[in-house]
């Protein structure tokens, strides 16, 4: 809010000329701050359907390899979903690299903190995979070990997600990492992201059953419902057989699930910078308002002191 100022006080009062410049320099930047919202409005619907897109396909294939892994049933011996020796905790955190998007970062910083405590405590320091600018800089700023920095486009492709999944999948199969996470803001809505924590290696059956719980909890009720077996899966045809087929399935699953990820986390990007730009804009018109009243308050005394210096002076004559 503008500060008022004493009327019979024209020491306390701002000129006039300077509260122009103010509310011109306010409405200049309110058409900035509205630009930008219109092009994060652009960039939104775009990455939420393509984030909304992908979101069948990934619960189909989570379902798959839930189904895939009950039928092999104790035989499972790919190294993906066997824990190793290590005790090293990994994550991956997705952020923006620009500002200007809210909380949105901030929030991600709250989970990645809450992660290194909980960590720390049972394992061994965790290290970290980082996209996106702000990430990479609260990481180092935390002192934490950065094993790797990837570009964050505005085009999502598959192909990084791919070499993500490559690089961490051949770690874990070192043992050079004992578990991967992935911490990124889930797309609920354009006002609401969610950070989320997703573990991902090593593949375990029972966070496959939770999540086809609650994906089926949230399935919409009009559609028709598959058959599913006892267990609560999908009946699938697997072919040529379970062996070939398990070492293609888990390797695709952990970077199909990546790559979700980074759609979800654009979708929160351009809807919190959206959201943001519209509060500013909204703020600026309100600042013009008050700046306007002042200017017009002002100015109104300089007449009204004016008027009495003439009264004065006619007085004085007389």
């Amino acid at each position: 809010m503008v500060p008022e100022y004493n009327l019979q006080d024209s020491r306390n009062m701002p000129n006039t000329k300077e509260l122009r410049r103010r509310i011109r320099s306010v409405k200049n930047m309110s058409q900035i701050t509205k630009a930008m919202q219109m092009v994060a409005a652009t960039k939104m619907r775009r990455a939420q359907n393509q984030a909304t897109a992908g979101r069948p396909y990934t619960t189909t294939l989570n379902k798959a390899v839930m189904a895939l892994l009950s039928k092999l049933g104790e035989n499972i011996t790919h190294s993906l979903i066997t824990k190793n020796s290590s005790d090293t905790a990994a994550a991956l955190v997705i952020t923006t690299d620009k500002g200007l998007c809210g909380s949105l970062n901030t929030n991600i910083f709250k989970v990645v903190m809450q992660f290194t405590m909980n960590d720390e405590r049972k394992t061994n320091n965790p290290v970290f995979y980082t996209i996106g600018k702000k990430g990479r800089n609260f990481i180092a700023k935390m002192g934490k070990d950065l094993i790797a920095d990837f570009e964050n486009s505005d085009l999502v492709t598959f192909r990084t997600a791919s070499q993500i999944g490559k690089l961490v999948s051949k770690s874990f199969i070192a043992g050079e990492i004992g578990s991967f996470s992935v911490i990124y803001p889930n797309f609920v809505s354009a006002l609401r992201q969610e950070p989320v924590v997703m573990p991902l290696l090593p593949i375990n059956l029972e966070s496959l059953k939770d999540f086809y719980d609650m994906t089926l909890q949230e399935k919409d009720t009009s559609n028709k419902k598959q058959e599913t077996n006892e267990d609560g899966t999908e009946d699938f045809l697997f072919e040529p057989n379970l062996s070939e087929l398990l070492d293609f399935i888990v390797t695709h699953y952990v970077q199909v699930k990546i790559y979700q990820a980074l759609l979800e986390t654009k979708a929160s990007e351009h809807s919190a910078r959206m959201i943001a730009m519209q509060n500013a804009t909204d703020n600026a018109k309100e600042l013009v308002t008050d700046l306007t009243l002042s200017y017009n308050q002002t100015r109104q005394a300089g007449i009204t002191n004016e008027l009495l210096e003439i009264t004065s002076a006619l007085a004085a004559l007389e």
